[in-house]
């Protein structure tokens, strides 16, 4: 091997140009595009260098041209890959036409950039384009790279500027900056013949590992330092249920655009389920590690292949559907278009995928049959308040009063209305003050006799109630003219008799 090459042939051995580019726009009054100056950057293995550019005063319709030569400095035959970083819009001087002068500047989003180069060039953009399209990192899906750059050679660089007519106003007096990052990689080394033919992709050497840990299933693929698969990769389980599928030339990459380098898939806990379905045997979480062990997404550029399958005796008995679900957090379950089939009593379920995270198969079931209400507590009803007689009677004659020992007897119906066994509580008064208390315990529905009897009255008005009923009896004196009458008839009688005795013995 060449000096100077590492272990991996591919780690980065240098970021050796950063361009700083501030773009003002405060002047009303149109800039001439500058004129073209010749600026050079010495990239060499294991050393760095810097050179910065600006343009100042930007309207509509403006535009520019920089040249910048760069020159492989070293000893080592290499490439150089281009990206944009550091880019911070604000709103500038804020002249007067400016129509928009609250929050982040818009010149990033109006600013177009485009480059060209005397040999090499290479990149997936269509040029010229916004800043914000240009590659934001080394390892990002969109490149532009120069290749090769040997040692000794330099290259010309053409980056061209323009502010569009159609812009108007929206940009006026705001301020852009950026870097524009060059970095020197040496060349990979020979490819590696295998069985499959493939060599790399263009020219990128394939010394990067993926590695896929499936449940405790290891499988490895070979990638470029830009986390593009060299080769199809196809990682399973143990048990070969489940199966993920990553096509050749796939990157393989985090939220952050770093490059993945493994992939771990286990069990996990579902979060909350949407209502009516449940999990069919596992949830299964899937984590991206870099290189420094950051996780935890898992984003591809061109769509993988999963492969989730389920016991059939799994399901529950009163399944309605069973689709695949993958959670988002803060959103919740959303479910996968995927396709099914069911083989030796194994179903499975496969869908096309961007990314990777939480994953389940979740079965819909009817909902819960409605629980009954609880019972409603005992509830009471009294009716038919009976008093018997409702008059009570005592005897009086010419000379004394003679008391009838007659007691009075009060009664009424309670009936259980509510849907729990209960006691009642019957309380009698009479004139407002109580006379008696009697419990009774009713089931639901039942209905029982509650009966007071009182006695001793004096002659009067009496009122009696049981709880919400009411009703009265009278105790009165009673002079029994009959018997009166009856007597004086017999002294009369008695009188007459004597007076016609005497008359007749006379």
């Amino acid at each position: 091997m060449r000096k100077g090459r590492t272990i991996k042939y591919a780690a980065r051995l240098l970021l050796v140009a950063v361009i700083g580019v501030t773009l003002l726009g405060s002047l009303p009054a149109p800039v001439q595009a500058q004129e073209e100056d010749l600026e050079l950057i010495d990239l060499v293995l294991d050393g760095e260098g810097a050179t910065s550019w600006s343009i100042d005063n930007i309207l509509p319709c403006d535009s520019g041209i920089k040249t910048v030569t760069l020159h492989n400095a070293g000893s080592e035959d290499g490439f150089v890959t281009i990206w944009v970083s550091d880019i911070v819009s604000d709103e500038g001087l804020n002249p007067e036409p400016e129509t928009d002068t609250e929050g982040e500047g818009e010149l990033d989003d109006h600013l177009l950039l485009g480059l060209s180069s005397s040999n090499g060039l290479s990149t997936n953009l269509s040029l010229p384009t916004t800043i914000n399209n240009f590659p934001q990192s080394a390892s990002d899906s969109n490149y532009i790279r120069i290749n090769p750059l040997n040692s000794g050679d330099t290259v010309t660089l053409v980056w061209e500027w323009e502010l569009p007519c159609e812009t108007g106003n929206d940009a006026q007096g705001d301020t852009v900056s950026f870097t524009i990052n060059y970095l020197l990689e040496e060349l990979p080394p020979p490819p590696v013949v295998r069985p499959s033919g493939g060599g790399g992709f263009g020219g990128v050497s394939c010394s990067e590992i993926l590695t896929v840990d499936f449940l405790g299933e290891i499988t490895k693929g070979s990638m470029t330092r830009s986390g593009r698969l060299c080769d199809d990769l196809e990682a399973s389980c143990p048990d070969d249920i489940h199966l993920l599928e990553i096509e050749e030339g796939t990157q393989v990459l985090n939220a952050e655009g770093e490059v993945v380098t493994l992939v771990e898939i286990g069990e996990a806990e579902a979060p909350t389920l949407p209502a009516n379905t449940v999990v069919v045997g596992n949830a299964y979480d899937f984590r991206g590690y870099t290189d420094d062990s950051a996780c935890c997404s898992v984003i591809f550029d061109e769509p993988v292949m999963l492969t989730l399958g389920y016991r059939i005796d799994d399901l529950p008995d009163d399944v309605l559907s069973v689709a695949l679900f993958y959670y988002a957090p803060g959103i919740g379950w959303i479910k996968v278009e995927a396709k099914g089939d069911v083989v030796a009593e194994v179903g499975r379920l496969t869908a096309q995928l961007e990314h990777l995270s939480i994953f389940a198969i979740l079965a819909e079931v009817p909902p819960p049959a409605p629980t009954p209400p609880p019972p409603a507590p005992a509830s009471f009803e009294l009716s038919n308040l009976q008093i018997t007689p409702s008059q009570f009677e005592i005897w009086q004659t010419v000379t004394f009063v003679i008391k009838i020992g007659e007691e009075v007897t009060i009664s009424a119906d309670v009936t259980n209305r509510g849907g729990q066994e209960g006691s009642y509580t019957a309380i009698l008064k009479i004139n407002g003050e109580t006379e008696g208390t009697q419990e009774i315990t009713l089931r639901p529905g039942q209905s029982e006799q509650v009966v007071f009897t009182v006695s001793d009255n004096g002659p009067g008005q009496y009122v009696v109630t049981i709880d919400s009923l009411s009703g009265e009896f009278t105790s009165s004196l009673w002079i029994n003219w009959w018997l009166i009458g009856g007597i004086i008839a017999a002294l009369i009688l008695l009188g007459w008799l004597g007076w016609y005795l005497r008359k007749r013995l006379s």
